[in-house]
């Protein structure tokens, strides 16, 4: 099980999001950092490989494509920091 951390930006879009902005994408985005939170390692949760560790989860509801962009850190403690939160600019 791994810890999740925010970047600034999409702890910024997290917090409009549940601010009732996107409720639908808001579940689908809470699902996903469930997933990522219990297994970093799971396929589901590493559906786009970008460079340097980086990895994608696309999210969508029925009107709206988001995109996570996260890595993963192993130093002190299993950590993941998501450093992107919101639309999906390759759907």
């Amino acid at each position: 099980m791994a810890s999740i951390a925010f970047d600034p930006q999409p702890h910024e879009a997290y917090a409009a999001l549940e601010k009732g902005v996107g409720e639908r994408l808001l579940d689908a985005i809470a699902a996903a950092l469930d997933r990522l939170e219990a297994d970093p390692g799971d396929a589901a949760v590493r559906r786009r490989s970008f460079r340097d560790g980086l990895w994608g989860i696309p999210v969508r509801d029925r009107t709206e494509d988001g995109l996570i962009i996260w890595e993963y850190y192993t130093h002190e403690q299993d950590m993941v920091v998501v450093h992107y939160l919101g639309p999906d600019p390759f759907a």
